[in-house]
Order: C-alpha cells, then structure tokens, then sequence
C-alpha cells in the first residue's frame, strides 16, 4: 500500500502538478464532489418545500470557469432545472428567486407610483410590489459545512490518489 503525506496546500499543489492534467482533473473532480455531499445534503434539508421539486433538483454540478487554469476544476451545489418535451419548460430560475427574494428595488418612497403593464397592455399604478422574502439556504448550508467540506476534499483526495496509483501501477517485489 502506497501512503503520500501531504502537509498543506503548496505540496498538494506540487504533487497535483506533476501529474498530467486530465489525471489532476478527473482526481479532483472526485474529490470535489464526494466532499459537496454534506452541502448538498444540508442545502436539502434547509430549502422551502411546497412541491418538493427545488429539493429534488438540488444536484453537484461541475461548471467551466474561463478565468480558470487548465488544470482547476470548477463544481457547485446549485439547482438544476431542465427542459423536456413532456413538460415543458420549467423555471430555471425558481431556486434564485427563493434563495434571493423578489422584493422589487423600485419600490418607491413617498410621493412616486411604480408603473407596470397588464396582459391588455393598460398602465397600472402603484405605491409597492409584495415580494417574496428571501430564504438564502444555499448560504446556510455553506456556512453549517464548509469546515467539513474542507477537510473532507483532503481525505477524499488522498483516497482518489491512491485509488489511481493502485489501480494503474503495479508494486515492485525484489
């Protein structure tokens, strides 16, 4: 059995770096998604519930960073909506609406009237919009388990890595 000591970020990041980057990328994308588990779970558990369809829609996802290098890889817990040819679709932006709110910045002071258009294209005029109050329960979740996101990546990588050196080199015998 192969055992790699790794103390701090800088002799991860060497280690990382002289391996080619598709094998730096494909262990660190395992990684990284093992160690998002407890945000996702904690993000579950603290998001509204009326039909259950936010919950269930909560997903790790990987996404490309432009700004990023070439070996970095990007993966957030976020809401993943789809469209489908049976149901249409559906609001990809529920999730930020209930994360952020829809209080409307326009809602004005005293003296001036907010002016919207209704469906026959007639004026309507008013003092303040209702919104909904914001339940920003992906910012919960992150602050209840990034500590043990954090140490979790380092015990998840040290396993990817050996995994992968277990899996593609064979030990010496003499």
């Amino acid at each position: 059995m192969l055992t790699v000591k790794v103390e701090g970020y800088v002799e991860a990041k060497r280690i990382l770096d002289e391996l080619p980057n598709n094998m730096q990328k494909k262990m660190l994308l395992a990684a990284l998604r093992s160690s998002a588990k407890p945000m996702l779970q904690s993000a579950k558990s603290k998001v509204p519930v009326r039909s259950g369809k936010l919950r269930k829609k909560l997903r790790i996802v990987r996404f490309k960073d432009r700004s990023a290098s070439k070996s970095e890889v990007s993966v957030a817990v976020k809401p993943v909506f789809e469209v489908t040819k049976k149901k249409g679709a559906i609001n990809e932006f529920y999730g930020k609406f209930i994360h952020e709110g829809t209080k409307d910045p326009r809602t004005s002071k005293k003296g001036k009237l907010l002016v919207f258009e209704n469906e026959r294209g007639e004026k309507v005029f008013t003092r303040s919009v209702k919104g909904i109050k914001a339940t920003p329960f992906l910012e919960q979740a992150y602050t209840e388990s990034n500590d043990r996101t954090v140490a979790m990546f380092g015990d998840e990588l040290a396993a990817t890595v050996e995994k992968f050196v277990a899996r593609n080199f064979k030990p010496v015998i003499k």
